[in-house]
């Protein structure tokens, strides 16, 4: 005898539980937005009512803007990578050691375009290697980084030496002002274009939903992750230039623990560093302010360095549990 299994019965409002009440929330279409949004809202509020209205004031919403392009710029280049489902914590050193060849180039011509033009293309460079050994060898992302980290850390350390490499302050100043936001908001525009308008991104989000079935639908994975690595090494170049451009030198420390920094933005923005077809590019600016937000705040108030390090860790392990879950879904075109 042939059994025929019975149709689930749909769960009235009354019979859902917390649980299906939040995937449902989270389900709703803007959450991704309206969530990391309302979060940086409430931080503001918060940190505006324990300093007793002085966090809410020009210079330190300015100095917050500030500090975030260099994080956001490189949280918003490796969100091409986590859509796939790739992680790669070694950003943070690859813009070091591009800002590094960046200053020897000043260095040795005095060019502050030979500046910009040398750490954009270290950036890209770098970046691809990390693709290129993955591709070829068929290495996790996340292992060729942890690799990548350590031998930029060492290049850059040994290129450096025990003094920072100088950079003309006056002139950094003088471009930093237009320059970093003009750039930023070019690259920044750009990554929103090609993400969520065009095929780009939908092959993205559909290798990050379901590698399997994106290669049987004909999709190049390698092909992809190889468009992914090289909007991200532009990004990450950007990055390593505003870093030059703010401090006028590079020492042996520079980007070091900057990755960890990016992909705490990227799951503050909302984000899953699992991929899929939910991700976004522009979580990881929003998620950069918020972690800048939080830093200042808590300085502001008096709590510890040592401590501030653990509620962020606390914070990064909550919200990378909430989005543990690989949206399966097929990518669509409206993704706001």
């Amino acid at each position: 005898m042939i059994r025929i299994a019975k149709k689930e019965k749909q769960k009235t409002p009354s019979q859902l539980g917390i649980g299906d009440r939040i995937e449902i929330i989270k389900s709703k279409r803007g959450f991704s937005l309206i969530f990391p949004l309302s979060m940086l809202l409430l931080l503001v509020t918060l940190f505006v009512i324990l300093t007793g209205g002085d966090f809410f004031t020009l210079n330190v919403i300015k100095g917050i803007f500030n500090q975030s392009l260099i994080v956001g710029t490189m949280a918003t280049a490796v969100s091409f990578i986590y859509t796939t489902g790739n992680v790669d914590i070694s950003v943070g050193n690859v813009m070091g050691l591009s800002a590094v060849f960046g200053a020897l180039s000043y260095r040795a011509t005095g060019s502050m375009v030979l500046v910009i033009i040398v750490t954009l293309l270290c950036g890209v460079l770098f970046m691809m290697c990390n693709c290129a050994l993955g591709i070829v060898f068929h290495i996790k992302s996340a292992m060729v980084a942890i690799v990548a980290m350590s031998v930029y850390n060492a290049f850059t350390e040994v290129l450096v030496g025990p003094d920072p490499i100088q950079v003309d302050y006056r002139l950094c100043k003088q471009l930093e002002g237009n320059f970093r936001y003009i750039a930023f908001l070019l690259y920044f525009g750009t990554c929103l274009l090609l993400y969520h308008k065009t095929a780009i991104g939908r092959k993205l989000r559909f290798i990050g939903g379901n590698a399997l079935c994106a290669n049987q639908t004909g999709i190049n994975s390698a092909k992809s992750k190889i468009t992914a690595y090289l909007f991200a090494g532009i990004g990450v170049g950007l990055a390593g230039v505003l870093q030059l451009l703010r401090t006028g030198n590079v020492a042996q420390s520079v980007g070091t623990g900057m990755g960890v920094d990016v992909m705490l933005a990227t799951v503050l923005g909302g984000m899953s560093i699992f991929g899929g077809a939910k991700s976004n590019v522009y979580a990881g600016f929003i998620g950069a302010v918020t972690v800048t937000t939080l830093n200042k705040g808590f300085l502001m108030v008096g709590v510890s360095s040592t401590l501030i390090q653990g509620v962020r860790a606390i914070i990064f392990l909550l919200l990378v549990f909430m989005n543990s879950e690989r949206q399966a879904t097929l990518p669509s075109r409206q993704q706001f």
